[in-house]
C-alpha cells in the first residue's frame, strides 16, 4: 500500500506539471526563474531531438529517458527522505537502470548499425548534448575513435591505449566506429589478439564502473552485416550493450528534408516555388535505391554542392552581362542541373 501511494503521488505530480506548463508558472515560484530555467532545459532537449530527420524509434527512446529523468527529479523533491527506499520502485515502474548513488536514470550502452551516411555519428554526437542537458552525463563530451586509436603493437600497449581513450571519454560518450574491426587481426601487430585485449578492457571498464556516474557511455557502430557477425562471435561483449538501434536508409523525402536543412544552415535559401515534395520526386526519378543506400545523407550534400556550383556559374555570367544576381538564392534549374550532372 505504501508503495502504491508513492507511485500515485509521483504520477499525479507529473500530470499536474504537464497541465501547468506555461500556465501560471509564476504562482508556484514568485520569481518565475526556477520554472523557466527547467522549461528552458526541456525546450533545448526537444529542439535537439527535433533536429533529427527520421529515426522516430531513436527519438522515442530519448523522449522516454527524458520523462524518466523528470519523474526521478520529482520523486527526489517530493520525497527527499525516501530516496533509497523508492529507487527500486522507480526502476520497476520505468524499466530503466538507475544509479545507486543518485537514483537518476542511466543511459544504456548502445549498438548503432546502418549503411554509410545514415547518421550514426551525428546522432551519437547529438546524444552527448541531450544527455548532458538532462543531467545523465556529467559533460557533453563526445569522443569518436576507431581500431587504430585502441590497438598497439603488443598487448601492454593496447591495454594502455584503450585505458587512455576510456579516461579521455570519462563523463561523456565514447563512440567506436567500425567496431567490428576489433575482431580482425593485423600482420603488423605482434599481438594476434590485440582486438580482444581492447574489448576486454572496454568490458572491464563497463563492469567496474557500473556503480559510478562518471564512466563513459559506450556506443559501438558499424555496417549491418559486419557488426552483426562481430557481435555473434563475441557474446560476452554483446551482453553488455542493452540497446540496439538500426539506422535505416533515408527515403527520398527524408533526403529532401536534409537538403533543405543544409541549404539553410549554409546561409542559402530556395526559390519560393521549390518544395520538399518536388525535390523528393526528383531524387526518386533520377536516382535508384541501391545508389542512394550506399550514400544516404551524402546524397543531400552532393546535391547542395552541385547547386552551389550552378549559383557560382550564374554569378560569373552576370558579371559579364551586368545583371543582378542573388548569390544566396538557389533556383529550380540549379537543382535540376545538379541532379543530372552531380548525382552519379
Amino acid at each position: 500500500k505504501q508503495q502504491m501511494a508513492v507511485e500515485n503521488a509521483i504520477l499525479d505530480a507529473v500530470k499536474k506539471r504537464s497541465k501547468n506548463k506555461g500556465v501560471g508558472d509564476e504562482m508556484q515560484d514568485p520569481s518565475g526563474m526556477e520554472e523557466r530555467d527547467d522549461l528552458g532545459v526541456r525546450d533545448r532537449v526537444e529542439d535537439l531531438i527535433s533536429s533529427i530527420v527520421g529515426l522516430e524509434h531513436i527519438k522515442c527512446q530519448i523522449r522516454g529517458l527524458r520523462r524518466t529523468t523528470e519523474i526521478c527529479d520529482l520523486r527526489e523533491s517530493l520525497l527527499p527522505d525516501h530516496g533509497a527506499s523508492v529507487r527500486g520502485l522507480s526502476a520497476s515502474m520505468l524499466g530503466v537502470t538507475l544509479s545507486d548513488e543518485a537514483g537518476r536514470p542511466r543511459a544504456p550502452h548502445m549498438i548503432f548499425f546502418g549503411n554509410p551516411g545514415t547518421g550514426k555519428t551525428a546522432v551519437a554526437r547529438l546524444l552527448a548534448k541531450v544527455y548532458h542537458e538532462l543531467g545523465i552525463l556529467r559533460k557533453p563530451k563526445f569522443l569518436e575513435v576507431e581500431r587504430m586509436d585502441l590497438i598497439a603493437a603488443d598487448q601492454r600497449g593496447t591495454i594502455a591505449k584503450t585505458r587512455e581513450v576510456l579516461e579521455e571519454a570519462r563523463g561523456g560518450i565514447l563512440f567506436i566506429d567500425e567496431a567490428y574491426t576489433l575482431g580482425m587481426t593485423s600482420k603488423r601487430s605482434r599481438a594476434e589478439n590485440a582486438g580482444n585485449d581492447a574489448m576486454n578492457e572496454i568490458m572491464r571498464s563497463i563492469d567496474t564502473d557500473e556503480a559510478g556516474r562518471d564512466s563513459p557511455l559506450v556506443i559501438l557502430a558499424g555496417f549491418p552485416t559486419e557488426i552483426n557477425l562481430f557481435l555473434a562471435r563475441h557474446d560476452e561483449l554483446r551482453r553488455r550493450f542493452d540497446v540496439t538501434f538500426e539506422f535505416p536508409d533515408y527515403t527520398p523525402r527524408e533526403l529532401a528534408e536534409i537538403f533543405v536543412d543544409l541549404v539553410h544552415a549554409k546561409g542559402f535559401y530556395l526559390d519560393e516555388t521549390i518544395r520538399v515534395d518536388y525535390i523528393a520526386k526528383l531524387l526518386e526519378e533520377k536516382t535508384d535505391a541501391h545508389w542512394r543506400s550506399e550514400r544516404n545523407g551524402r546524397v543531400s550534400e552532393m546535391l547542395l554542392a552541385g547547386a552551389r556550383t550552378e549559383v557560382r556559374k550564374r554569378i560569373r555570367s552576370a558579371q559579364f552581362e551586368e545583371q543582378e544576381v542573388d548569390p544566396q538564392l538557389i533556383l529550380r534549374v540549379d537543382i535540376e542541373t545538379a541532379m543530372m550532372h552531380d548525382l552519379k
